[in-house]
């Protein structure tokens, strides 16, 4: 772990297509603009995803072993603006952050704007963290095939307190390493070659993934705890179970609070995660 601060800076880009034909229509021009945004919001998670290098470099590669991440996402990124991540040391006992077993040592990091606006803000260490035992577990982690026809979610329908619908996927690295090199734009040697790893910012998005499973949806990613339990690698088949813990409204937006763990093909628990998601969005 370094005690120095690390930056990294970026260009947001478009993490898709700019189509009302994606599944997510406010990652696109036309769609953000019915909810009153001044253009497409770059996915949460693929923001997310620029701050991994510098907390790696903060915290070392055993934060992908067993380490946390906790972050808000406070302001909607668009394509071409400059995003800097700032990873600064803090005290173990800092009181604003979350607990972990041992009091292992945590850094803030900052995922600021051209403008000075701060885009995410988090806190990361290394260890178990204190929320962890409080995101839960779906009761049923038999992966179905997504059906051929997806609702979309609303709130009449959302299944709060109720088991999504598991899934599995076979990650190749191929697609593993694509997904660090064109989404992440993340050229460490980590993500590539004999015991690669999975990029935190794929295992991020595997929320709205599970959700997508079972539903289509107008969606903007809030926050996220995130626990790694263990190593997660590709070319093995990875199950995502998970459910919607609970539900609330926000300034007219509907909110789930969606659970899940992703879980290696032997049944070890790799990761565990809980998102807050948008997933009826107020028009602004």
């Amino acid at each position: 772990m370094t005690t120095a601060i690390v930056e990294r800076t970026i260009t947001a880009f478009l993490d898709g297509d700019d189509s009302l034909e994606i599944n997510n229509i406010i990652h696109s021009t036309a769609g953000a603009a019915r909810f009153g945004y001044t253009g497409p919001l770059v996915g949460g998670t693929t923001v997310y995803s620029w701050s991994a290098a510098a907390l790696i470099e903060a915290l070392g590669n055993q934060w992908l072993d067993q380490g946390w991440v906790e972050f808000q996402l406070r302001k909607p990124v668009y394509p071409e603006e400059l995003i800097t991540t700032r990873v600064s040391p803090l005290p173990p006992s800092g009181g604003k952050l979350s607990k972990t077993e041992g009091g292992s040592p945590t850094v803030e990091f900052t995922m600021t704007k051209h403008n000075g606006d701060i885009a995410v803000r988090g806190t990361a260490g290394l260890g178990i963290a204190g929320f962890n035992s409080e995101i839960t577990d779906a009761s049923d982690r038999s992966p179905v095939p997504q059906p051929d026809d997806r609702p979309f979610i609303t709130r009449a329908l959302a299944p709060l307190g109720e088991d999504l619908p598991a899934m599995s996927i076979d990650l190749s690295a191929t697609e593993s390493t694509r997904y660090a090199a064109e989404l992440a734009r993340d050229p460490g040697p980590l993500w590539r070659g004999p015991g690669a790893r999975v990029h935190p910012g794929w295992i991020a998005q595997r929320a709205n993934a599970l959700l997508a499973h079972t539903w289509r949806y107008t969606a903007i990613h809030a926050s996220s705890q995130i626990q790694h339990l263990a190593p997660v690698q590709p070319d093995q088949r990875l199950l995502v179970s998970g459910r919607l813990a609970s539900g609330y409204e926000r300034k007219g937006h509907e909110y789930a609070v969606i659970d899940l763990t992703i879980s290696a093909e032997d049944g070890r628990d790799l990761v565990r995660m809980r998102q807050p998601t948008i997933y009826q969005v107020a028009a602004r």
